[in-house]
């Protein structure tokens, strides 16, 4: 839970310091104002604003009622609002930003030092970057699990994969390993699955990667038989393969959706991709169906 207090995340000895709000600002008609843009707003009612162009172009957050949580500024990002906290770029710093007390004073955005980098809250936990370390802290702005790790990414499902060394392995929200991950690569690939590579074996070895998949419980559920995978398209909720000269196509567990039959073929581009079978070219829909150029 949020203190009830408007709340800047910053980084080093500032985590979690509270910054207070400002009073409670007039209801605002948005029809009134000279917004470019305003996206839909999440479910709390808040939305990100922008107007200008160029050098004058600036974003900002208004509540529900139209109040400006914060004006628009010309050297702020609003990278993401999820439910009342805003993950906010000023400069180079990322600042997590509670949206539910009024407005944010954000004269304090120049003095709290924000992270290098990081990514909106999931499952109740956020990916922080500090000194080139990356870590996890939690809704008050405490850093978890008193461990850093040369890389990190965002919790899916209460499971975020990270690497200290050479070593890959699945953590869950409370920072206790769920599987150790004997893989040289480990990419993200869907919501359900990560793409992990080996290189082969005997006289060639390193000159090819094998690829496969395994499950939010580091279960390997698709062998490592693909010489290459490229990256998931969720537009058409497929990703091309190709096992040795033989192109096709997966779906979002890594299983074979289109055969891996062609000779050539190519990521799907306005929801058609060009193949080759038997020498003969033509087009494919994401069913595996032949459509017209």
């Amino acid at each position: 839970m949020f203190c009830a207090s408007a709340l800047l995340l910053g980084c080093a000895n500032d985590v979690g310091s509270l910054v207070p709000a400002q009073e409670q600002g007039r209801s605002v008609d948005t029809r009134d104002m000279k917004y470019t843009k305003m996206d839909t707003p999440n479910v709390e009612g808040f939305a990100k604003v922008s107007r200008g162009q160029g050098d004058d172009y600036a974003e900002g957050i208004i509540d529900a009622k139209g109040v400006e949580i914060i004006p628009p500024r010309t050297d702020m990002l609003v990278n993401d609002i999820t439910g009342s906290t805003a993950l906010v770029q000023v400069g180079r710093s990322f600042l997590f930003v509670d949206l539910g007390q009024g407005p944010a004073d954000t004269a304090l955005f120049a003095t709290t030092k924000g992270y290098e980098y990081a990514e909106p809250f999931r499952c109740g936990r956020a990916m922080v970057k500090v000194d080139d370390r990356w870590f996890y802290i939690d809704t008050a702005g405490n850093a978890l699990f008193n461990e850093t790790f040369d890389f990190a990414e965002t919790f899916h499902h209460d499971r975020a994969m990270v690497k200290e060394g050479e070593r890959y392995r699945i953590i869950n929200t409370a920072g206790e390993t769920v599987a150790a991950m004997p893989y040289d690569q480990v990419n993200p690939y869907t919501e359900t699955r990560w793409q992990v590579t080996n290189p082969g074996s005997g006289p060639g070895k390193g000159d090819i990667y094998w690829s496969g998949f395994v499950d939010l419980q580091g279960k390997e559920v698709v062998p490592l038989i693909y010489t290459e995978i490229t990256m998931w398209q969720p537009e058409v909720k497929r990703s091309r393969a190709v096992i040795k000269e033989k192109v096709g196509y997966l779906d979002e567990l890594g299983n074979v959706a289109i055969p891996i039959q062609y000779e050539y073929a190519e990521i799907f581009d306005k929801g058609k991709a060009r193949v080759m079978l038997n020498g003969r070219q033509f087009f494919i829909d994401p069913m595996g169906k032949e459509v017209a150029e």
